[in-house]
């Protein structure tokens, strides 16, 4: 049980170091916490399944918003939260057929949702989009004038996710609490 910890505590720590990275500028938004989120719920059980992904956006999500400028406390929070629990509710669907297919798709699916959710907000509460169509897609394609493009943002979260979640799918049989293989399953649940 502690190795399983480690293990979460180690993707945690790897995943704190992307988030911080991003956010300085070396790779921008290449953040898998929705991918966190999501493998947590497939794969956790009890605690861990929201206590790890939690944790690591508490840790991570003031840092980011200081290097950004950003105040550590704001209305952009509530499109983020909101993406990561789309990202929740997609990780609970995905939970009773847990393939690797199945997992790293729902990590591209985790990403879209996210990204969409977020910019959709970003749309609706941002003076800098027009309250359009046109405005509409500019939140979810080219981003404000100025701005780098936010497809930039969708292709690095897609990175992102899919790497994480495969490092995810690779470390999985020694910690989690679940697989669908019968020979790795803990001796007494067989």
């Amino acid at each position: 049980m502690r190795a399983s910890w480690i293990a979460g505590l180690l993707l945690v720590g790897l995943l704190i170091a992307f988030r911080v990275i991003s956010a300085a500028g070396f790779l921008p938004n290449f953040s898998p916490l929705p991918a966190l989120f999501l493998c947590s719920i497939i794969f956790f059980r009890g605690t861990r399944a929201w206590l790890l992904p939690v944790l690591a956006w508490v840790v991570t999500d003031p840092l980011v918003s200081i290097i950004q400028g950003y105040p550590v406390i704001g209305p952009h929070h509530v499109g983020i939260a909101v993406g990561l629990l789309a990202s929740v509710l997609l990780g609970l669907a995905l939970r009773r057929r847990p393939s690797n297919a199945n997992v790293l798709l729902g990590s591209m699916g985790a990403a879209f949702l996210f990204y969409f959710v977020t910019n959709l907000l970003s749309f609706l509460g941002d003076p800098l989009y027009a309250k359009n169509v046109t405005g509409f897609i500019q939140s979810q394609w080219t981003g404000p004038q100025g701005f780098p493009p936010t497809w930039i943002f969708l292709r690095n979260l897609a990175a992102a996710n899919l790497l994480f979640t495969g490092l995810f799918l690779a470390a999985r049989p020694a910690w989690c609490s679940i697989t669908t293989e019968p020979n790795l399953l803990p001796a007494k649940t067989r």
